[in-house]
């Protein structure tokens, strides 16, 4: 019956041998996708695949060995995880994949958020066994918000215990979104009577895919027609046809008027149709494409690919990015293969700078994704942030770490501008043009494509230099660390002459502390790592304090405020976004001596008057950082307000360092009271999701060990009464294939309805290793999901505990 050696798909192995070949490859057979999911997913290992079937490598690497393209970092390898985004590009069926691959961790959320940012549609892989875990939930989030379509793979179908149906219906119900079985699993029976995974139906083109035991390797694929031979095959087939027809049909008349014509049989309908229409409603984020497949066993993956070429979409189908010139909107459009047009300006190039790295042996590189034009290697850019100048003397196409030169770069695309240590960074928008114009106007330096919000650092670690021979080479190394990671944060702490550096989590600076230590060779000590705390104005009213003497006189007042973002548009603000501070020097707390002799032009200062009042902000925000009274924390939501200042800008000395001073020392004396300073510390949202019988037992534990305050307890199926009950409908509707794993007395909504959503607002510093304590109290059924909500004022318990904790 079945044919020996047909591959369902052949792999451009031709064009992975000239790459100028794939880059000339146009915008509308280009494909921007990442790969999400929740950690272990199998996100590593399917990449691992496609590129091997592309024709890019010749052997398959795999995660336990440490030998895979994209985790190419010694951690990365060491640990078997995900830590870096990496990016690479793939030809297959005449089209070009950029890939990133993306961390699953929640400690590396910002890698998420910012490839993202960047990209046109996201394969989605789920564990068959877990279903769908709270991390996947968090980043199918993080991609709808950023209107990306998505494809559904649900992965590891060969492990015991794997329920594709079952994985289905939760992806209805927890994503909320509706899917079509592209397709279904297919199990033989062993001699020892266990079902084992051997392929997959092709319900579009109505085929069994089985892939041949005798290929280790996964590319000889038996290909047969699904017909009454096999009858059980063609009840699955046929259930599953008439499902994808009733979900297609309400959003395209074509497959209804299509299903009239063909005497209303599902089966006949063509594959054309139905591949044209799915692609259709997954662009328009109307539903999910779901396959099915077994990476480790290199089962599923061609498919897959198939389907990314077939349904996600190009980068000229995609939302128009937001750009602003000049803090005002720019109208763009997509115009053919020429991609998108900004302004009626054809020859205009935008690119974002969306990641930066150092590379062992190749240095710095940048990674950007060019939204309009060509980046063309020697031509000249601008960085809108800083306003300088740049050639780009070479541009490059990564494969994992691998990188292959190119001479350009077209809209739609990702590549890499190497050199330039420090010249860029995460969220700079760049400017060229397309005919080499070499001078820009003042207008262009205002451009910006939306910038990449960056979260803040949770826990803090000090980190010290084994002896002082080594501080130098350690500096050096932090400066790289944070320049690849701009969620990563450094500062000194002068009081206790320590580097202090701030992360997202607990595994985040142990990466930190194993790239300095072991990968970049710094002799440095981490010390324990602690969540990081702030301290703020409470006063009732504001405080003021001077300052006179025969050099400088400057009058401040500090008070409190509660969102920094309220005072952009105020003029002389300086908004220290990290923590919410504002340093507000309006042009009239100059005194009038200084206006007359500026107006006047009587000035001899050294310094300009920009340089006075730079070393005045200069000066109050270093006393900011130093930190507050109680315990020395950082300060938070505070405002500095600049009411007077005065120098003898007539006489030819320099003032500066005199006024860095003094606003040092004010905010320092404003700052000196504790009465006036309370503690805030990071809360978190916290969702535990938990079987109905450890409720009580979870809740507990939170509200007295952890110290959360309960907001809500939910049943899973009703945490959103409205999708809830049109999930449960959609549910009933999709036809999924038997699985042993959905108990018989009931479906998954009664299945999930039987867990519950505990929600808690909940103090960071309590939540540290809550992970394998919730565990040990469930016998690892419950699972959570934390965000950060905002800094919080501690009171009463919680200061003591904390003073406690940090006062020597």
């Amino acid at each position: 019956m079945f044919s020996r050696g047909i591959t369902f798909t052949k792999p451009l192995t031709r064009l992975s041998r000239c790459y100028s070949t794939v880059n000339s490859i146009v915008s509308s057979k280009t494909r921007n996708i990442g790969i999400i999911a929740h950690i272990d997913a199998g996100k590593t290992t399917t990449t691992e695949r496609m590129i091997y079937y592309s024709g890019k490598i010749k052997r398959i690497g795999n995660v336990d060995e440490g030998d895979t393209v994209t985790d190419y970092l010694p951690s990365e390898r060491e640990r078997g995880i995900t830590i870096q985004s990496a990016a690479i590009t793939l030809p297959w069926n005449n089209h070009k994949i950029n890939i990133i691959d993306t961390p699953g961790h929640a400690d590396f959320t910002f890698e998420v958020i910012r490839s993202l940012r960047v990209l046109d549609g996201a394969i989605t892989i789920l564990d068959a066994v877990a279903g769908v875990e709270a991390q996947t939930e968090k980043v199918w989030k993080q991609a709808t918000a950023l209107n990306l379509p998505k494809i559904v793979y649900v992965n590891k179908m060969d492990r015991p215990g794997a329920g594709f149906s079952r994985t289905v219906k939760e992806v209805i119900q927890k994503l909320e979104t509706r899917v079509v079985l592209c397709n279904l699993p297919y199990f033989e029976v062993s001699q020892n009577q266990d079902l084992v995974f051997k392929g997959v139906i092709d319900v579009i083109h109505k085929k069994l895919l089985k892939w041949n035991e005798v290929d280790a390797n996964g590319k000889e694929i038996t290909v047969v027609d699904i017909n009454d031979e096999t009858p059980e095959l063609l009840e699955m087939l046929t259930k599953s046809r008439e499902s994808m027809v009733e979900t297609l049909g309400e959003f395209d008349e074509r497959i209804i008027d299509s299903f009239l014509e063909h005497d209303e049989d599902y089966l006949e309908i063509p594959s054309q149709l139905l591949d044209e229409v799915i692609r259709k409603a997954t662009v328009e984020n109307y539903l999910a494409p779901v396959f099915c497949g077994a990476s480790f066993k290199n089962i599923g993956v061609q498919p897959l690919m198939d389907g990314v070429t077939k349904y996600l979409p190009s980068p000229i189908e995609t939302t128009l990015p937001e750009i602003t010139r000049s803090g005002k909107n720019v109208p763009s459009k997509f115009v053919g293969e020429k991609g998108l047009v900004v302004g009626n300006d054809s020859n205009l190039t935008l690119a974002l700078a969306f990641k930066v790295m150092t590379h062992a042996t190749r240095g710095p590189m940048t990674f950007v994704r060019v939204y309009s034009g060509k980046l063309v290697s020697n031509s000249q850019l601008l960085n809108t942030r800083t306003g300088k100048k740049l050639n780009a003397k070479k541009l490059l196409i990564l494969h994992g770490d691998t990188p292959e030169e190119v001479k350009s770069i077209s809209a739609g695309n990702i590549g890499v501008i190497p050199g330039y240590e420090t010249e860029f960074q995460t969220g700079d928008t760049l400017v060229a043009n397309a005919v080499g114009k070499k001078n820009f106007s003042s207008n262009d330096a205002t451009y910006r494509l939306l910038p990449i919000d960056i979260p803040p650092p949770l826990f803090n670690a000090a980190i010290e230099p084994r002896t002082a021979g080594d501080e130098a080479h350690m500096k050096k190394c932090i400066e790289i660390l944070t320049r690849e990671d701009p969620s990563l944060k450094v500062h000194v702490d002068e009081e206790m002459g320590q580097t202090i550096l701030s992360g997202m989590g607990e595994l985040h600076l142990e990466i930190v502390r194993d790239r300095l230590v072991n990968d970049m060779k710094a002799k440095a000590t981490l010390r324990d790592i602690v969540v990081s705390y702030k301290e703020t104005f409470i006063g009732k009213s504001e405080k003021s304090t001077e300052i006179k003497n025969e050099n400088v006189e400057l009058v401040l007042s500090i008070s409190s405020i509660d969102d920094a973002k309220n005072f952009a548009d105020q003029e002389g603000a300086m908004i220290i976004e990290e923590d919410n501070n504002v340093i507000l020097l309006p042009p009239s707390a100059a005194s009038e001596h200084v206006q007359s002799t500026f107006n006047d032009r009587r000035w001899k200062c050294e310094n300009s008057l920009e340089d006075l009042q730079d070393a005045i902000t200069n000066g109050c925000a270093t006393a900011l950082q130093i930190g507050g009274p109680v315990l020395g924390f950082p300060i938070h939501s505070t405002l500095i307000t600049v009411k007077h200042w005065n120098a003898p800008v007539e006489q030819s000395a320099e003032q500066n360092i005199n006024l860095v001073n003094a606003a040092r020392q004010l905010v320092q004396s404003l700052a000196s009271a504790e009465s006036d300073f309370g503690i805030l510390e990071p809360i978190m949202k916290t969702k535990v999701y938990v079987d109905s019988n450890d409720l009580g037992e979870v809740t507990h534990d939170l509200t007295q060990r952890c110290q959360a305050v309960i907001v809500e307890i939910l049943d899973q199926s009703t945490e959103n009464l409205e999708n809830a009950s049109w999930a449960k409908d959609e549910v009933e509707k999709v036809y999924v294939p038997p699985d042993y794993t959905i108990k018989k007395s009931s479906n998954t909504i009664d299945n999930i309805a039987n867990k519950k959503v505990i929600v808690a607002e909940t103090p960071l510093r309590e939540m540290v290793g809550y992970l394998s304590k919730l565990r040990a109290m469930t016998q690892g059924r419950a699972t959570f999901d934390m965000t950060f909500i905002g800094m919080r004022r501690a009171v009463g318990q919680r200061v003591s505990s904390i003073v406690s904790e940090y006062k020597f």
